[in-house]
């Protein structure tokens, strides 16, 4: 390998620790000196090169005590922005957000599972529109896009979906890179995208993770060493053909159960069964009983499988934690030789459009550094290939 080779890689190493800090909060040189551990004037010559390739920006100085005002750096975080979608029987969820992966602008649409699959790919290119007219951007302003699908995904195709009928061998990149060609594309499952998003926003951002959707329906998503488990057909967590779990039906059987309070407060069963099991009804506390052991049969398997760190309670559900959890806990010790930490996901409904977001950042941010030699490239798009 040539001294020039060598130089260049050490080059990019040292961009890409001055990045890393940058992006982590760092905004002055002396900062950046600290978090990096590099010579102050190594640390000046590198981010005047960064700045002058459109990496970072000097922002307004900010006189601390006496003396000269000290510059002020940013990562272009606004040089373009990335979509997220999240796209479900029932909901249609896309976000929009720097590319940092910070949410600029929401947009939700209501569907059923009967809407058809042009319909419903209709309803995206819609509710990305709304996001860049929110933000005022435009469709050449897109460097990234993740969709998260339900159902089996593979090769940016929908390739089983039970939950919408209509969406079976839908090509969803081959819809999305007609419509955005200048933007990077990718597609994945929805829990998945789900479980990034515990693992890179949610508490502790563990190593491994467990994501238990609880909602209308129920699915799995794993984190391993960091990292989404999809396995090595694309379909790890994907419980759905063994009808003996009772898995499925979880759901269904908390709809059905019949417990429902009269006067329950929504029109939902589910959630009025809740509620009433929160006010010590015991009848809607043994349905939710029942319905949990139902799930823990199933994510004690596989949390005794897998040995993660933390078990985390997603879906519409979480927000009922305080009561669920405890139950979840005496089911699971029951079944497992060691309890993960169990938590009730603070993210929400759009934990997967957020998921989209972060691995959006990172499909960029991937295209963007490379593994090529030599100094980061001019921070611009990264060219698709055609």
């Amino acid at each position: 390998m040539s001294g020039g080779t060598d130089l260049g890689g050490l080059r990019r190493i040292n961009e890409l620790a001055i990045l890393t800090a940058v992006r982590a909060g760092a905004d002055t040189l002396t900062e950046v000196v600290r978090e990096t551990g590099l010579a102050r004037a190594s640390v000046g010559e590198v981010t005047r090169d960064l700045v002058a390739s459109g990496w970072l920006s000097e922002a307004a100085p900010v006189v601390r005590g006496r003396g000269r005002p000290a510059v002020r750096y940013e990562y272009r975080a606004g040089a373009g922005v990335l979509i997220g979608a999240d796209i479900g029987a029932f909901n249609l969820r896309v976000a929009i957000s720097d590319l940092t992966g910070r949410p600029l602008a929401h947009s939700r649409r209501f569907t059923t599972p009967e809407v058809p699959a042009r319909q419903r790919l209709k309803l995206l290119d819609a509710a990305i529109n709304d996001c860049l007219r929110d933000t005022n951007r435009t469709r050449d302003d897109i460097w990234g896009v993740v969709a998260g699908s339900t159902g089996r995904v593979g090769n940016g195709r929908v390739l089983l979906s039970a939950a919408i009928p209509d969406w079976t061998g839908v090509d969803l990149a081959a819809h999305l890179r007609q419509s955005l060609p200048h933007a990077l594309v990718a597609v994945d499952n929805d829990s998945r995208l789900a479980a990034l998003a515990e693992q890179k926003l949610g508490a502790g951002r563990p190593e491994s993770l467990m994501l238990l959707q609880a909602g209308r329906r129920t699915g799995l998503g794993l984190v391993v060493n960091g990292r989404p488990h999809a396995g090595f057909g694309g379909v790890a967590g994907d419980l759905s053909r063994f009808p003996a779990l009772k898995w499925e039906g979880a759901m269904e059987y908390l709809q059905l159960s019949g417990v429902a309070p009269a006067s329950g407060a929504t029109s939902d069963p589910v959630a009025d069964t809740l509620n009433a099991a929160i006010e010590g009804s015991p009848a809607a506390l043994a349905a939710v009983r029942r319905y949990i052991r139902m799930l823990a049969n199933t994510a004690g398997a596989v949390v005794s499988i897998l040995d993660p760190e933390v078990l985390v309670l997603g879906g519409s559900l979480a927000a009922y934690g305080d009561l669920l959890l405890p139950l979840l806990a005496s089911e699971l010790e029951l079944l497992c030789l060691r309890m993960p930490r169990l938590e009730a996901s603070t993210l929400g409904a759009d934990c997967a459009v957020l998921g989209a977001l972060c691995a959006a950042a990172e499909l960029v941010d991937d295209a963007l550094v490379g593994s090529g030699p030599g100094p980061l490239p001019v921070h611009t798009r990264p060219r698709v290939s055609t």
